[in-house]
């Protein structure tokens, strides 16, 4: 093979692995199976934060850091008569988070994308 075509199939792996690492960033509010699992990709600590399951089960968390991970089991959601929330028995619609960062900006998300909050500009 001639050098320049050597330096040609080199580029384009060079080229083809750079772009596959520059694929979208991951969802920063999920469910996986039994658990909520929310991303904190800013460089800010989101505080008093709190996650709602179908608009009447709630959990709260005090901090998560920047650039941090929480995973909440969904069957920790209370609800106002003290009732957790049940997979069995109720199918999960939303999931709407609400925190301030650090420097006091709202932070809003929603599970499934476009559903529940509007986020804050």
């Amino acid at each position: 093979m001639p050098p320049t075509s050597r330096l040609a199939a080199t580029l384009l792996v060079v080229v083809v692995l750079a772009c596959s690492a520059c694929g979208t960033p991951p969802d920063p509010l999920t469910v996986d199976g039994e658990r909520i699992v929310v991303l904190n990709l800013s460089s800010e600590d989101w505080i008093d934060v709190e996650l709602r399951v179908n608009r009447y089960y709630r959990g709260h968390i005090a901090r998560i850091a920047a650039g941090g991970r929480l995973d909440a089991p969904l069957a920790r959601f209370q609800g106002g008569y003290g009732y957790y929330f049940d997979r069995k028995r109720e199918r999960l619609k939303t999931v709407e988070l609400t925190a301030r960062t650090a420097s006091g900006k709202p932070v809003t998300l929603a599970w499934p994308a476009g559903e529940g909050l509007v986020p804050a500009r």
